[in-house]
């Protein structure tokens, strides 16, 4: 059985209400969170983009969860990269050895994890072509559905794809790695006529003065990216793009869900008056100049800037040292009173968001609700 490259089209009502979301990454209960939050109903559509399995710790169970919601005739589970892998490696014989190199070696929590713990299974003791057949005798029904999702649906104004198309005018021939693994399509050209809505690449990565996980809503290039980046960046959340279409016109705007708890300030402060440049991936790359208790001073490799940065994000790795998260020097002002969600807290200081941007704040000065 080979991966399915099927693009599905849907016969839409003249008026709907669209819910689409992307990258869940094993987040079930976070899922959950928010399909309650934007209040999906029967009347409505899910459409499901990808990648919600892998790297996240309830593989299994999202996996269970988003088959029983696939039954329904007003959801659409879409494959992503993940889904594609997951079932490429155990349906594909030729695949017997990358599969156990999979499993020794990846950085991240997988679907196999769950179920060679559940089965039992020593994988140092076995061949991948066993492992296969196991897998194959217990989980059939899982990985074949994982291998049959179709990869785009095709709607009157929209395309959803999980990570992206190709930039030639007939869209429908892009391969089946652009349709799954297409790499920062919103710095590409979108020839289709249509608005494109992909996963994928975390929509905050295409943003250089804001940590700002939110969807990228582009009505110019026609292109919406809504990967929150959950359970692969530290600062994340799982987004909802809601397209509503009343009489020809629509209205499309973001939801999310995070993780984040709810601090009350106590006594205000004074922040930073300019936001500046982030760093992110791949350009994290940092000199320590000098070690300080909290913030170390540090020299940016791809500019050369000097910056503080917060010491417990700073992470040393085969090539020198680096930021192991999207990173500001940025310090919020806050007031007495208001509400703020708090990432984490390193030391003496919390990282936190207020109105849709993150920064650091003295612990001592807000209080957890």
């Amino acid at each position: 059985m080979g991966l399915n490259s099927t693009i599905m089209s849907l016969k839409e009502e003249k008026s709907f209400r669209l819910i689409s979301v992307s990258d869940i990454h094993g987040g079930l209960y976070l899922f959950k969170r928010l399909i309650e939050k934007v209040e999906f109903k029967r009347s409505d559509y899910l459409v499901i983009i990808g990648d919600f399995i892998e790297k996240g710790r309830f593989n299994k169970e999202t996996l269970s969860y988003i088959r029983e919601l696939s039954k329904k005739d007003n959801v659409i589970v879409l494959a992503g990269n993940c889904e594609a892998f997951v079932a490429s490696l155990v349906l594909e014989k030729y695949n017997s050895q990358k599969l156990i190199r999979y499993i020794k070696y990846k950085t991240h929590k997988s679907i196999f994890d769950e179920w060679i713990k559940e089965l039992n299974i020593n994988i140092y003791e076995i061949s991948g072509k066993y492992l296969q057949n196991i897998l194959l005798t217990n989980y059939k029904d899982d990985i074949e559905f994982l291998g049959s999702l179709p990869v785009a649906l095709e709607l009157e104004d929209f395309i959803f794809v999980h990570a992206g198309i190709s930039e030639k005018m007939y869209w429908k021939k892009s391969s089946l790695k652009t349709f799954l693994y297409c790499e920062q399509f919103y710095k590409k050209d979108n020839k289709s006529g249509k608005t494109v809505v992909v996963g994928h690449w975390p929509a905050s990565n295409y943003k250089d003065y804001t940590i700002n996980c939110d969807s990228i809503i582009d009505t110019e290039k026609k292109i919406i990216c809504i990967d929150g980046g959950y359970n692969v960046k530290k600062i994340a959340q799982i987004n909802a793009l809601i397209i509503e279409k009343t009489n020809q016109i629509y209205n499309i705007y973001n939801e999310s869900a995070d993780e984040f708890d709810k601090y009350i300030v106590k006594e205000g402060s004074f922040g930073t008056k300019e936001i500046p440049q982030k760093i992110r991936w791949p350009n994290n790359k940092i000199e320590i100049i000098k070690r300080r208790k909290e913030f170390s001073v540090c020299k940016r490799v791809d500019t050369g800037e000097l910056i503080n940065i917060k010491n417990e994000v700073i992470e040393l790795g085969s090539e020198g040292y680096y930021c192991n998260q999207d990173y500001q020097e940025y310090y919020l002002t806050t007031y007495r009173g208001q509400v703020i969600d708090v990432v984490n807290i390193y030391g003496n200081y919390a990282l936190a968001r207020l109105d849709g941007e993150y920064g650091w704040i003295k612990k001592d000065l807000i209080e957890k609700l």
